[in-house]
């Protein structure tokens, strides 16, 4: 049981760090902001705590050495600066390291953890000396007094659950009566008898009476762990340590055989308020009693991909079911035919909407990727997100790290100059990355701008002649030259770089978004900058498509591709030129997928089909035999042995038990093109 805790102790963590890292990066944009500094702080305190309590205890150890540094900060001992952010980023990435390993056994790594602590203090004693050797010019300068001890009355009404969920509250009684002197009163007159307790189940209520120099936020956040379960009241008292005096202790033991909770009222009546009414008015805070609803749940990954692979396994059987429905011509079972299949289309896009996770999830290491690169490169970079919201599969989320990764190191290296090269040029010192995000129709568009140097197409076309990719005398418009940078092992660079390499890798960049059934395209200017456009499907395991026919096969074309169909004369395609044929005055290319898949030559005069596709923003003909009709396909992915080919994305099983091959219709273009 307790592993089950701990597991979702850091996956609940790792969302404390993502929010973490959040918070730094627009505290590094409004240092003062004293919202994001104890957003900062709690978090860290939740760290420590949960740590603690789950057997993370270099963990525990690791968070208390930086909370200390964000509770000098929120108490305003110290200053936020941008080697303090430096220095919790790099914090992070050990509290990282920590919950995915757990305490530490290895010397190296024992080594590492006590070096980053010493590194901290060491930061917070230069910081010390700093604050100490500052002149004191004005009366907010002025180191604070000691404050007066405040007498508070605490009311912990706890859920019945509570312990279920991995807490002992005796553990936070006595985090309370660390900060002072306190006293505990247990009322236990919710107990049932013996034969109906449930061991898992808490049954008391506590009030605590302290005495203690700490601020009410101390207070709080002894129980940040429990706030959503349990009913909590912190009322201040007394502006002075009253704990000890005997009119309190008879309070106590009054509140001890009655089972009757003390309120403020019993303190008012004493008269130890009166001195400082109205600073009791103004600080008296309560904790909102939070209605307890479930808004969302955890739900691992593995049983989302199991519930899509259910749905595709009914679209495939409602397929077979419609067949069947379609050969019988049963009224009644057309009619059931039609509702099943209007289930399962919904079925279908409630599991879709349930896989879809938000693009933002992965942003932060990609503001952190640029944010540690342009210091390492002495260059100022401001990184833009626009859509970050937007919500795509999890696979193919899972899929776009790594080419997006590539592609912002290569604007950071390759793209932004350095400031005074910058100014130079006329620009301002600061560089720009714009990170877009957007829906076109059935497709996502993610656009990387930069505003850098840009690229030469100049420069491009005599590498690529040095290196033999084309002819010296070829004739390329100033698109097919970008598209070079696409070809395995192009470089524009002698030199090895540390950050992007030798440009090798925008032939993977574009063969892993292409296996996502993306495309990616490069748009420069030299001078003013570069725009890379990817373009994605929203989902890749149940497409709508359009089944056709070709020759003996049968195959399937998304519909997210298509933009009309047209009925032709065999003879128009026999008196064309170079494959482009002419439709309303309009010349376009086309492909004639009986060539392409080795069918025999179509010799009946009978109408064929033309599917007009889109893909780079360009429209290119695909010749069919005949269009079946819409077809909802759930993709199944090819063997190891049909891995290589570049046409076929994905197959599908047919109603009727055969196999339709879904055609990757940008793949197919770029295959057209790379061999013209």
């Amino acid at each position: 049981m307790i592993d089950k805790f701990r597991a979702k102790f850091v996956e609940e963590s790792m969302d404390n760090l993502h929010d973490l890292e959040e918070a730094l990066f627009l505290l590094e944009k409004d240092m003062e902001n004293k919202e994001l500094i104890e957003r900062i702080f709690r978090a860290m305190h939740s760290l420590k705590g949960g740590g603690a309590m789950f057997g993370f205890n270099h963990l525990s150890d690791f968070t208390h050495h930086l909370e200390t540094i964000f509770d000098w900060v929120r108490n305003n001992k110290l200053k936020v600066s941008t080697d303090l952010i430096t220095l919790t980023f790099s914090a992070i990435d050990q509290i990282n390291f920590l919950l995915k390993s757990g305490d530490l056994t290895k010397e190296e790594d024992l080594s590492n953890q006590k070096a980053f602590i010493h590194r901290i203090q060491s930061f917070l004693n230069v910081s010390n000396a700093a604050v100490a050797a500052a002149p004191l010019t004005s009366p907010a300068d002025l180191p604070a007094e000691a404050s007066d001890e405040n007498t508070y009355l605490i009311s912990f009404i706890p859920q019945k659950e509570l312990l279920q969920n991995g807490t002992n509250p005796l553990y936070l009684l006595d985090d309370i009566h660390a900060l002072g002197k306190a006293t505990s009163i247990a009322y236990t007159h919710k107990v049932p008898s013996l034969e109906l307790l449930d061991p898992s189940s808490n049954y008391c209520i506590w009030q605590i009476i302290v005495s203690t120099a700490e601020s009410l936020n101390e207070i709080k956040d002894v129980f940040i762990f429990v706030e959503d379960e349990c009913e909590l009241h912190i009322d201040l008292i007394a502006g002075s340590a009253i704990v000890d005096q005997p009119d309190v202790k008879t309070l106590i033991n009054k509140a001890l055989t009655s089972n009757i909770l003390l309120t403020t009222e019993d303190f008012k009546k004493e008269q130890w308020l009166q001195a400082g009414q109205t600073t009791v008015h103004e600080e008296k805070k309560k904790v909102a009693i939070k209605e307890h609803k479930i808004a969302s749940m955890r739900v691992s990954s593995h049983k989302i991909d199991e519930l899509v692979t259910l749905v595709s396994e009914l679209v495939t059987i409602q397929a077979q079911l419609s067949l069947y429905a379609e050969n019988n011509e049963d009224p009644t079972i057309v009619a059931l035919t039609e509702n099943i299949q209007k289930l399962s289309r919904q079925l279908r896009e409630n599991a879709f909407d349930i896989s879809l996770i938000p693009l933002q999830s992965e942003l932060m290491r990609f503001q952190r990727l640029v944010r540690d690169l342009s210091k390492d490169q002495n260059k100022d970079i401001d990184f833009i997100i626009e859509g970050g919201d937007l919500e795509l599969d999890k696979n193919i989320i899972e899929n776009l790290t790594d080419p997006l990764l590539h592609i912002l190191r290569n604007s950071i290296d390759h793209g932004i100059e350095l400031p005074n090269e910058r100014i130079a040029a006329g620009k301002a010192p600061k560089g720009t990355i714009l990170f877009k995000a957007f829906h076109s129709g059935a497709n996502v568009i993610i656009e990387i701008s930069d505003d850098g140097k840009g690229i030469d197409p100049e420069v491009i076309q005599q590498k690529a002649i040095q290196k033999g990719l084309i002819e010296a005398d070829a004739q390329l418009d100033k698109k097919e030259i970008l598209d070079l940078l696409f070809v395995s092992g192009f470089s524009t660079r002698d030199v090895v770089s540390d950050v992007s390499g030798r440009g090798v890798g925008m032939d993977v960049v574009r063969r892993k978004i292409a296996n996502i059934r993306g495309e990616v395209s490069i748009e420069s200017e030299k001078g003013k900058g570069t725009l890379i456009t990817i373009r994605l499907p929203l989902t890749l395991s149940i497409i709508d498509g359009l089944l056709v026919a070709v020759g003996s096969n049968q195959y399937v074309i998304p519909i997210s591709a298509i933009d009309k169909i047209y009925a032709l004369d065999p003879a128009q395609i026999k008196q064309t030129f170079n494959s482009v044929v002419v439709i309303n005055a309009e010349q376009y290319p086309y492909i004639d997928l009986r060539k392409v898949f080795n069918e025999v030559e179509k010799e009946s005069d009978e109408v064929v089909q033309m599917i007009m596709v889109k893909a780079e923003d360009k429209i290119t003909g695909v010749i069919v035999d005949n269009v079946i009709g819409e077809y909802q396909t759930v993709v199944k992915p090819l063997g190891k042995y049909l891995k290589k080919q570049e046409i076929i994305s994905g197959a599908s099983i047919m109603g009727d038990g055969t196999i339709a091959m879904v055609i990757d219709t940008s793949r197919l273009l770029h295959n057209r093109k790379h061999k013209r």
